[in-house]
């Protein structure tokens, strides 16, 4: 991976998954080692979305992009347990009300044969609150699987955000047999459009009711027009890096959303009071485990944001960034 040992946290606290254990990570990239029944040789690496933007720092410093890392993988005896595909409409073609619409009116002609739909709301103050819409092509434990929903809403949810409708996300999930053809694939040309493009061609279209009503074969009816527009476009989508340090996002809309009016109360009646109530409460305060790994992740995604790890990755040194400094080049 290239990430130097000094910027991991070995031994890490936190869960694993299913028969595997937790290791060694940085922010949300982690590895893990198979224990009880998972036993076989060699170790797994797993990334988040935010895991797979916080490894771009190092692919940027690295000169690399994911097409470079992949191919260094492919060198070994791997296998690719799951990797997702994300397309980000902000513009946006579709929307997942109408797409789940034509799913129950039966217009949309696709080899998934397992269709779902999800819906989320919070009854608050006798009023329904929508938090999006998801809508599902193949089950769960199938090899591959086609996801519909509306990302602004689950941000607005997860991170106290401010809701931005015009932000839908359409996951291609690949598993297995199919995660391993789909790296083969992107080895090839390195083009994620045609893969994409294809892909959706050939698994999914959504319809359109025909004028004449006597037609029966889905495959003649024509395609559902804001399908037809985004596939024309699916075809011009890049592959794109966006390297972000730790995402301290969720616990600063917490503290906005959620904390900051309590201090603010306690700021006036401090006031009053002649007291600094917030100082006392920072004094007060200890970070736990947790925090405390977030206060050095951010540390070291610093450096990183500041150029000092460079050396220390282009040199393949994996001690800490002050020894490398004072090593000679003969010892390199």
């Amino acid at each position: 991976m290239r990430i130097p040992l000094n910027l991991m946290e070995l031994h890490c606290e936190g869960k694993g998954i299913a028969g595997h254990e937790l290791i060694a990570g940085f922010d949300n990239i982690k590895i893990l080692k198979p224990t009880g029944n998972a036993q076989y040789e060699g170790f797994q690496i797993l990334m988040s979305g935010s895991g797979c933007r916080n490894y771009e720092n190092f692919l940027k410093i690295n000169n690399e992009t994911w097409f470079d890392f992949l191919e260094r993988v492919c060198r070994y005896h791997v296998n690719f347990p799951r990797i997702d595909i994300a397309i980000d409409d902000r513009k946006t073609y579709l929307n997942i009300s109408e797409l789940i619409r034509l799913k129950n009116e039966g217009l949309v002609s696709s080899q998934l044969q397992e269709i779902a739909e999800n819906r989320s709301d919070k009854l608050r103050e006798e009023e329904l609150k929508e938090n999006g819409k998801s809508l599902y092509l193949g089950s769960k434990k199938s090899n591959f699987r086609i996801v519909f929903y509306e990302k602004g809403y689950e941000q607005a949810e997860k991170f106290g955000k401010e809701l931005d409708t015009n932000w839908n996300r359409y996951e291609l999930r690949f598993r297995q047999k199919k995660a391993v053809r789909l790296v083969e694939e992107l080895l090839k040309d390195r083009d994620v459009a045609r893969i994409a493009l294809s892909v959706l061609n050939d698994k999914v279209r959504f319809l359109e009711k025909p004028e004449n009503s006597s037609m029966k074969r889905k495959r003649l009816y024509p395609t559902y027009p804001p399908w037809e527009e985004f596939m024309r476009n699916v075809g011009k989508i890049k592959l794109t890096m966006k390297p972000q340090e730790k995402n301290l996002d969720k616990i600063w809309n917490w503290l906005m959303v959620c904390v900051s009016p309590s201090l603010k109360l306690f700021a006036e009646i401090g006031k009053l009071d002649n007291q600094d109530y917030i100082s006392r409460l920072l004094q007060n305060g200890r970070m736990n485990d947790t925090q405390k790994r977030i206060y050095e992740d951010y540390g070291k995604s610093l450096l990183l944001e500041k150029g000092e790890a460079t050396d220390t990755l282009k040199h393949g040194r994996t001690d800490s960034i002050i020894n490398y400094r004072k090593t000679d080049e003969s010892t390199r």
